[in-house]
């Protein structure tokens, strides 16, 4: 064997150029506690405290999002739709609704008609309120900034597909609960309302799914949104039962209908009626944002509660990466 070693003496290290690239490493989680997903264990406690976090970090910015996708366009609908059921009102048409049925039910298919518009003219600037502020949430548990225009362009990018599967999650819901109340209302009369409104309560925390499947997991929403549901329905429905009953209590009482109606009983001439109108399209409209602050945290922490049971190592950095 040789005495010599070719190593004893080795050359100079090269000053560059040795080195694998940056990312040629896999990017590091930061660590401590986690302050959006309620990990398995924290039960109910841990959900409170983490949905309350979503409005504590950033509700500054969810204010400003919910009052520019959801106040601002429903006041401008709402102003639309009070101005043309008072010129219904005040038209011949009225008149003549007052002594022919005929008339009357045509009047009656004409505002369901101009309602269900304005749902559905609405929905594309919830949806883009919603996706926004999820973004902005996700970015705040992060610890990110999250400026209200990025997170607007957030949502404008993905709006088109948040809006494809909620039309298909609300055709689907509706169709069902349209066919629920025929069947039991046929049969049972007033009873058949009972059915109707839990098949409804069921649709909607459905629904309400499948804008947080899109936005984070890409890949058959609907499906992941029936499964997030009833993998732990109980717990689903305990988490949801407030902002829910808040929500229909709001959209039940607050309809410009019932709006227009009280609008005309109370005033005779024309300028009390304009006046009154103003005053509730503006309670209206702005009645608008602290449903959706309510509803929006409870929706987003219950998802990610339930996908971390599936995935319990399931953090804000993964989210983070999800939205990009």
């Amino acid at each position: 064997m040789s005495t010599t070693d070719p190593y004893h003496n080795p050359g100079a290290v090269p000053s560059g150029g040795f080195l694998p690239p940056d990312d040629a490493f896999p990017q590091e989680l930061p660590t401590g506690p986690e302050v959006l997903v309620n990990i398995p264990g924290e039960g109910l406690t841990g959900w409170a405290r983490k949905t309350v976090g979503v409005l504590r970090r950033g509700w500054q910015q969810q204010l400003a999002l919910f009052a520019i996708t959801h106040a601002v366009p429903s006041f401008f609908l709402y102003t639309l739709a009070v101005v043309g059921l008072l010129a219904l009102w005040r038209s011949d048409a009225a008149q003549a609704a007052l002594i022919d049925d005929g008339v009357a039910e045509a009047m009656g298919t004409l505002v369901v008609l101009v309602v269900a518009g304005m749902l559905l003219v609405a929905l594309p600037f919830r949806l883009l309120g919603y996706a926004a502020a999820t973004w902005s949430a996700v970015r705040r548990a992060a610890g990110l900034p999250a400026p209200i225009g990025r997170a607007l362009r957030y949502g404008l990018r993905r709006l088109p597909a948040l809006l494809a599967w909620s039309l298909v999650a609300y055709l689907l819901a509706a169709a069902v609960v349209v066919g629920v109340f025929l069947c039991f209302a046929g049969a049972f009369s007033f009873a058949g309302f009972g059915p109707t409104v839990i098949a409804l309560g069921y649709l909607m925390m459905i629904v309400g799914m499948v804008g947080p499947a899109v936005l984070f997991e890409r890949r058959k929403p609907l499906q992941r949104a029936f499964d997030t549901v009833n993998n732990a329905f109980w717990a689903n429905a305990v988490r949801l039962a407030v902002p829910g009953v808040v929500l229909f209590l709001a959209y039940r009482y607050n309809q410009v209908i019932d709006g227009a109606g009280a609008m005309i009983g109370f005033g005779g001439t024309l300028d009390a009626q304009v006046g009154f109108a103003v005053a509730a399209v503006t309670a209206s409209a702005a009645f608008e944002v602290p449903v959706a602050l309510l509803l929006f945290p409870t929706v987003l922490v219950t998802y990610l509660e339930q996908r971390a049971v599936a995935a319990p190592n399931l953090r804000t950095p993964h989210l983070l990466a999800e939205l990009d």
